[in-house]
C-alpha cells in the first residue's frame, strides 16, 4: 500500500513512519508531512491508499483533513491518531468515514503490523466485492440495453439486487459517445435537477446515463428534460440522444431504445424508413465485405460503388451510429494497410463526425483517394507491389522482389519506376515510414522497437529518413498526438 503520515510533531511523525516500515517493509511511504495543507498538496501530485492523520493539528485539524480527503477520493482509507482517550473523538472520526482510531501511546511495531494487515485484507475484500458488483451491474444493464425480455418485469428491488440505485419515479436515459471528455461534460449538465446518476459503458463507442429527476422538480415535459443535456450539445463530440421522461421503472428498456433512436435521428437529421431494423447490421456487414474484397482485387470502382450503397442504406434506415462508425473505421484501416495509403485523416474525420453529412463528406474523401489509386499495373508490377505490402517489415531488396516475380533486376527497376512513378527503394521506404508514423500515434512502443518493426535496424538512419518524410522527429509525432 502507498501510505502518508500527517502529524504536526516531527518526532512523532518519524516514529510512526519507522513503525510502519518495520511492521511491513512492502508498504511505500509517500510522505511524512506536518500539516493538513501539506497533506492535500501531496495528494494532488501522488495518490495514496492509506493516511495516518493526527486529530489535533493547528489550522486544519484531522477531522477537517478527513472530510477533504473523502470528498476528493472516497477510496482512500484514513486512520485517526490522537493522545485523547475520548469517545467523542472516536465518534467524530467514524461519522466522517474514518477507517480506524488509534491512541498514540498504543503505536508500536506490533500494533502497526496488526493494523496494516487488517487494512490490507479489508481493501482486498472491498476490491473483490466491488469487482463482483460491477460485473453484476454491467451484465444486467447490457440485457436492458439489448432489449432482453428475460429481465421483465423490471422492479426497483431487481435494480437494487444488481447495484443500480435508480428510483421508481421520473427518470431519463441518455445515449452518447463513450469518451472521457463527454463524461465530464455530461457530469456538468447534472449539477441541478437530477440525482442518482449512473454511467454505463456499453462498449468502447457507446455510453449511457441513467438518472432520476429531483422530486421537487415536479413533472417535466420531455423537451425540457432533453434540453438540459442538449443545451451544450455543440461541446459534445457526437450526437446526444435522450429518452422521454418516464415515471415507472417498467419503462426502462423502452427508455434505452428511445435514447438510441433519438441519437440516431439527430445524427442522420432525417426521418428513418421502416422495415429494416432486423437486417441492419447484417446488411452493413455484407456491403463492407463486398467492398473490401473488390478493392483488394483492384476493382476499385466496384468497391467504391458498394460503399456508396452502404451510406445510402445507413441514412435510409438509421443504422446504429456507433456500429456504422466502427464498421467504416475497420474497413478503411484494412484498406490503408493493404494498399499502403494515407487514410488517417479520413478515419479521424469519420470517428469525430457529429452528423451524417459530416461523415458522408469524410467517406467521399476516402473514395476520391481510392479512385486515385485505380491504376492498371502490369501483372508482374502488381505482384511486386503485393509482395512489398506483405514483406516491407522484413529485410527485402530489389533482388528479392525480382526473384519473386521472375524478372531481371534492372528491368524490374525501370518498369517499376515507369508504372508506379517512384523507384523501388522510395516506394518501400514510404510504406515503412507510414507504418512507423501510425505506430507512434497509436501505441506506446519504444521508438527503437518501432524502427525494428518496420525493417530498419539503424536508429540514426530511421530518424533521418523519418524527418525527411514528415518534417519532424519521431518523438515530435508522439508528443503532438498526446497533446491532442
Amino acid at each position: 500500500m502507498k501510505i502518508m503520515v500527517v502529524d504536526d510533531e516531527p518526532l512523532i511523525n518519524q516514529y510512526i513512519v519507522q513503525c510502519i516500515r518495520n511492521a511491513d517493509p512492502e508498504n511505500e511511504i509517500i510522505g511524512a508531512v506536518t500539516s493538513g495543507a501539506k497533506a492535500l498538496a501531496t495528494l494532488e501530485k501522488t495518490p495514496v491508499d492509506l493516511v495516518f492523520a493526527d486529530i489535533t493539528m493547528p489550522k486544519m485539524d484531522g477531522i477537517e483533513l478527513l472530510r477533504e480527503i473523502k470528498k476528493r477520493d472516497p477510496s482512500v482509507s484514513v486512520i485517526m491518531l490522537t493522545c485523547h482517550d475520548d469517545f467523542e473523538y472516536a465518534r467524530a472520526a467514524m461519522q466522517h468515514q474514518a477507517s480506524n482510531y488509534i491512541l498514540k501511546n498504543e503505536v508500536s511495531v506490533e500494533r502497526m503490523r496488526d493494523v496494516l494487515k487488517e487494512m490490507k485484507q479489508g481493501r482486498q475484500e472491498h476490491s473483490a466485492k466491488g469487482a463482483a458488483q460491477q460485473i453484476s451491474r454491467n451484465n444486467y444493464l447490457r440485457r436492458l440495453a439489448e432489449q432482453d425480455e428475460s429481465v421483465q418485469p423490471i422492479r426497483e428491488s431487481d435494480l437494487r439486487a444488481n447495484h443500480i440505485y435508480l428510483s421508481d419515479r421520473a427518470f431519463v436515459v441518455v445515449a452518447f459517445r463513450n469518451s472521457a471528455s463527454n463524461v465530464d461534460r455530461m457530469q456538468e449538465s447534472l449539477r441541478g435537477g437530477f440525482e442518482n446518476p449512473l454511467f454505463y459503458a456499453y462498449n468502447s463507442q457507446e455510453m449511457y446515463l441513467l438518472v432520476n429527476l429531483h422530486k421537487e422538480e415536479g413533472p417535466l415535459q420531455d423537451d425540457r428534460a432533453a434540453a438540459v443535456f442538449r443545451s451544450a450539445d455543440d461541446r459534445f463530440d457526437d450526437a446526444v440522444g435522450c429518452s422521454r421522461v418516464h415515471y415507472h421503472l417498467e419503462k426502462l428498456q423502452q427508455a434505452f431504445a428511445e435514447a438510441d433512436e433519438d441519437r440516431d435521428s439527430r445524427f442522420y437529421q432525417t426521418a428513418a424508413e421502416a422495415g429494416a431494423e432486423e437486417m441492419g447490421i447484417r446488411q452493413v456487414e455484407t456491403y463492407i465485405m463486398r467492398a473490401t474484397l473488390q478493392i483488394e482485387e483492384k476493382e476499385i470502382g466496384k468497391g467504391c460503388t458498394e460503399i456508396t450503397k452502404l451510406m445510402g442504406y445507413a441514412q435510409r434506415y438509421h443504422v446504429r451510429v456507433p456500429f456504422l462508425k466502427e464498421a467504416l473505421l475497420q474497413m478503411f484501416a484494412g484498406i490503408r494497410v493493404k494498399l499502403g495509403m494515407e487514410l488517417e485523416e479520413v478515419e479521424a474525420g469519420i470517428e469525430n463526425s457529429r452528423t451524417y453529412p459530416e461523415m458522408l463528406r469524410c467517406v467521399q474523401q476516402g473514395l476520391d483517394l481510392l479512385r486515385g489509386q485505380d491504376k492498371l499495373y502490369s501483372a508482374p508490377i502488381q505482384r511486386a507491389i503485393d509482395y512489398i505490402g506483405f514483406h516491407y517489415t522484413e529485410d527485402i531488396s530489389l533482388n528479392t522482389v525480382a526473384d519473386f516475380v521472375y524478372l531481371n533486376r534492372d528491368y524490374l527497376s525501370r518498369q517499376f519506376k515507369k508504372e508506379v512513378g517512384v523507384n523501388f527503394s522510395e516506394f518501400l521506404m514510404t510504406m515503412r515510414m507510414r507504418r512507423a508514423k501510425r505506430l507512434l500515434e497509436t501505441t506506446n512502443m519504444r521508438i527503437s522497437d518501432i524502427a525494428l518493426s518496420v525493417g530498419i535496424t539503424n536508429m540514426s538512419y530511421f530518424s533521418t529518413v523519418f524527418h525527411k518524410s514528415f518534417g519532424c522527429k519521431p518523438n515530435d509525432i508522439r508528443k503532438k498526438k498526446k497533446a491532442e
